[in-house]
């Protein structure tokens, strides 16, 4: 027999008898050296799902934030909206002259004449409320000095009110007359609401007997 078998290591070994040169037969340490070992395979699972999570939570993060930009924005716009109402009023109320700024019916018309910027589906409550207000003194004083005109109170003569698209109430319902005034405070109150939190802008202004149209 040419070549002899021996046990080296607990391998199989094939020696040649003339040159004693040593053969292995290491096709099954081959095999266990291309698999990986059970804890490298569970490691692996574990990072995937580690990373997934990790996306998982990103993605959501993303989505929630970009919820809240939408949100903000359309916040933004309404309050724009409701802004420019304000101003658009106040500017219909100068157009008018003084015994139509003082009689609550007339502004109670005036509310039934949509804005530029009146949207039903955003403004829900709108306010004008007509206050008294104090002349000021001039300087130098006139001769002679005239009494001092007293300090309006927090109370407005009259207050219309529209809510949504329903008809202006007007109160109180008979309001004392204001035509004996020179000068009196207009507020106008636009109201929305977002998210069920009503929100306002109030914007006010003063004016004059002398300063109105005649006509």
């Amino acid at each position: 027999m040419a070549y002899g078998q021996r046990i080296f290591m607990g391998i199989d070994s094939n020696i040649d008898e003339k040159t004693g040169a040593l053969t292995s037969d290491s096709n099954p340490l081959k095999r266990r050296g291309k698999m990986p070992a059970q804890d490298e395979r569970g490691t692996t699972l574990v990072e995937v799902a580690v990373a997934g999570a990790l996306l998982v939570f990103a993605l959501a993060s993303l989505y929630a934030l970009y919820g809240t930009t939408v949100k903000e924005a359309k916040g933004g716009d309404t309050a724009a909206i409701a802004e420019q109402n304000s101003i658009a009023r106040i500017d219909q109320i100068r157009n008018l002259n003084w015994y139509n700024t003082t009689t609550p019916s007339n502004i109670a018309t005036l509310l039934n004449t949509p804005t530029s910027s009146d949207n039903a589906s955003t403004i829900s409550r709108e306010v004008i409320s007509i206050y008294p207000a104090a002349v000021p003194q001039t300087s130098p004083l006139p001769a002679p000095t005239p009494s001092p005109s007293p300090t309006p109170g927090s109370t407005p003569f009259f207050s219309v009110t529209k809510i949504d698209t329903g008809t202006p109430a007007i109160s109180p319902s008979a309001p004392s007359s204001i035509l004996g005034e020179k000068l009196i405070r207009v507020e106008v109150t636009t109201e929305w609401v977002t998210s069920a939190t009503t929100h306002q802008r109030q914007l006010s202004t003063l004016i004059s007997k002398s300063g109105t149209k005649t006509r």
